[in-house]
């Protein structure tokens, strides 16, 4: 390798590896990594990516990309995972014996390429009525315009009605990974239509509700993050972590 394309080389490995220590972390005291910067890595860690699965072939992979075609293909670097089930994770599309999912982050051991999945963050399932939630975040957030998006699922085989008492839909808080105090919470400083709604998740569907804040004024570094819906039917409450640049 010429010595300025191997300086390139070390350079972008320094700064992958930077950003992966400033994300050490909240959940497991895994850090969160990208696909790209899993490569060559071992051990405990989260990695966040475009979930790509073959059952059928036995292929599951976390993505750093999605390449446009459809069903969609996976965009490398890429991570191979195993343990996953892919009943249990909200916002699973499908198409032509392909599975596809946007921003998974999946926890457990790196090795030789290959994570061993032991949980999902930031998703949970309610195992009563089939109703699975989960929040998509970026891996880092830039601060002003961020939207956290929540992903409903019904993967049961009865309609599920879920009832909300004002018109908002979901909540996100961030609090101090030091301290435990709330910082931020998404609806403080929102007003809502206080009229009692209902909606109809049927088998299959999944439902997003995209919960945009323009105003995002918070100090660099990571916090821990907690999300769920605003119904009594919330299959509970999701964890995770959020690191602003």
């Amino acid at each position: 390798m010429r010595p300025r394309l191997l300086l390139l080389a070390v350079l972008g490995l320094m700064a992958a590896a930077c950003g992966a220590a400033d994300r050490q972390g909240a959940v497991g005291g895994a850090p969160l990594l990208t696909p790209t910067e899993a490569q060559g890595r071992d051990g405990l860690v989260a990695v966040q990516g475009f979930l790509w699965a073959r059952p059928g072939d036995s292929q599951f992979q976390l993505c750093e990309s999605v390449l446009e075609s459809f069903p969609p293909q996976c965009g490398q670097p890429a991570v191979d995972v195993t343990g996953i089930d892919l009943t249990e994770i909200a916002g699973i599309d499908f198409s032509q014996n392909v599975f596809w999912a946007e921003g998974v982050r999946a926890r457990g051991r790196l090795m030789d390429g290959s994570l061993a999945v032991e949980e999902i963050e930031l998703n949970t399932k309610d195992s009563r009525n089939g109703l699975i939630y989960r929040l998509v975040v970026p891996v880092e957030g830039e601060p002003g315009v961020l939207n956290f998006v929540a992903l409903l699922t019904n993967s049961s085989t009865a309609p599920v009605e879920v009832r909300f008492n004002s018109g908002q839909s979901a909540d996100v808080t961030l609090l101090d990974t030091e301290t435990g105090a709330t910082v931020y919470t998404w609806s403080a400083a929102r007003s809502f239509d206080q009229a009692i709604r209902q909606e109809t998740i049927n088998p299959g569907e999944t439902v997003r509700y995209v919960l945009t804040e323009d105003q995002l004024n918070l100090a660099s570094g990571p916090y821990d993050l907690q999300s769920s819906l605003t119904s009594p039917n919330s299959p509970g409450i999701v964890r995770g972590r959020l690191v602003v640049r």
